[in-house]
This record gives C-alpha cells, structure tokens and sequence, in this order.
C-alpha cells in the first residue's frame, strides 16, 4: 500500500488554505521557518510543496521578501495568451491596480543588418521604444520594441509623450495589426545589462512578438520581459479537427 508523499499533503493542505482564503489573495506567507514549525516538517519537505504551489500559479516567490499568495487564484478572470493582446497584460501574475507606476523612453538609430533583414529594408534608421512596469518599487515587466519611422508616421505617434507610447505598445498596435507571431524562452541576456534594475535573482522569461499588417508587413517587434516570480499565462488549445466538429 502506498501512502501519499508527505509534501504532496501539504501542497493540498496549503492549496485548501488558499481557496478557503486562510491565506487571502495577494498576502504574504508565513515565514518558511514558521510554516515548518507549524506544519512539523522540514525545510525541504515545505520548499518541495511550494514548488508545487508555485509551478500551480497558486503562489510567487520575490527574492529578499518571502513567498506570496497570487492575486487570481481561481484564473477565471485571466484571459492568457490566446487574446489578441499586449502580453504583458495578459501575462502578468499582478492585479493591475497593483502596477504603481510606468515610464516610457525611446532612442533613434542608425541602420543595422539585423533590422535591414527584420524589415526587409536597406540602410534605413529604427527606433528602440521602452515601457517599464513597477509595482512597490521594484522593475516587473520591460517592453523593447523595434520599429521604422513609417510606422511612428502611420499612427501619429508623439515619442515626446510617454502616455502615447504606452498606449501604443498596450492597445494601438494590435487594433491595426492583422496577426502576430509570439515565441517564449528564458532570456539569455544578462540582467545588467538592462537600463533598469530587475529583481536579483530572477530569470527573466522572455515573450517575442512580430506583429504584422494586413498588407503583410512587419509593423513591430517587441520583445517583452517578465521576471519568472511575476510570470503566469495560459492558452486554450483544441483537438486538431474540433472547430470543424462544432460547425457540423
């Protein structure tokens, strides 16, 4: 006879916790000290069901803080990644209202061979537009996107207003574009390297976005970063054939 692991118990333990709201959404756990005090077990043991919780989006862990219980814990109300939308705020493991602050910057640049080939141009200047998400004075999100001087043009974009780049890269861009092309790695880039500091610690999961017209043409490539503590997405997916099923 086998008897249930004993971190298997917790994790279900702690998951009855949070949906009876003993440990309310968006609060902070109990010390891991005092959580393997209480529950008798040990460090290992506590650190295996939080993986757990964690891997469940029940839960994330901020470097130098603790762990915390995630806003949505039901995912009722989180759309992910098969809305046609910014990624970020889809993506994002945060209530909104918990976003205390953005910027917005931009830089002008000579032509390179990366983007002569990403936009099938020759010789042509580009401009580097960024958006930084913060919540408790700490960076959670960056978008960096790529785009030619005709597509600032073509929406009448003022890059001497931050609030007009935001809105741009959140809502703008996807009402024009016809479709989009979205790849998810971890970043390899090294975190210093970023303008802005990011949590210490943190992998940084990277979600990079070719967006397109209807003429075919690539209006933007963003890329965006989410630390892995604020990170939390899902997509629906369907058996190959069903959408034709529910048209029968």
């Amino acid at each position: 006879m086998h008897h249930t692991p004993k971190y298997v118990q917790i994790y279900n333990q702690m998951m009855t916790m949070i949906k009876r709201s003993q440990f309310p959404p968006g609060s902070k756990l109990p010390s891991e000290e005092k959580l393997t005090q209480d529950f008798g077990i040990s460090r290992v043991t506590l650190r295996t069901a939080l993986s757990l919780l964690k891997e469940d989006g029940m839960i994330h862990s901020i470097h130098g803080q603790g762990h915390f219980v995630s806003a949505d814990t039901s995912g009722e109300n989180h759309r992910g990644l098969g809305s046609f939308s910014c990624p970020i705020m889809e993506s994002l493991n945060l209530p909104l209202e918990q976003i205390t602050g953005k910027d917005a910057y931009y830089y002008k640049n000579p032509s390179s061979t990366f983007t002569d080939k990403l936009f099938q141009v020759q010789d042509l200047s580009y401009l580097t537009l960024n958006v930084w998400y913060e919540s408790n004075e700490q960076n959670v999100a960056n978008i960096f996107s790529i785009i030619l001087p005709e597509t600032v043009r073509q929406f009448g974009l003022d890059l001497e207003n931050k609030k007009q780049i935001i809105h741009f890269l959140e809502k703008d861009i996807y009402q024009k574009a016809l479709n989009s092309h979205l790849t998810i790695t971890i970043s390899s880039r090294d975190v210093e390297s970023f303008r802005r500091k990011f949590p210490k610690d943190q992998k940084l999961v990277l979600l990079t976005e070719d967006l397109y017209s209807n003429d075919g043409k690539l209006l933007a490539q963003n890329k965006h970063y989410i630390p892995e503590a604020f990170f939390r997405t899902s997509l629906i997916r369907y058996r190959s054939g069903y959408t034709n099923q529910l048209n029968e």
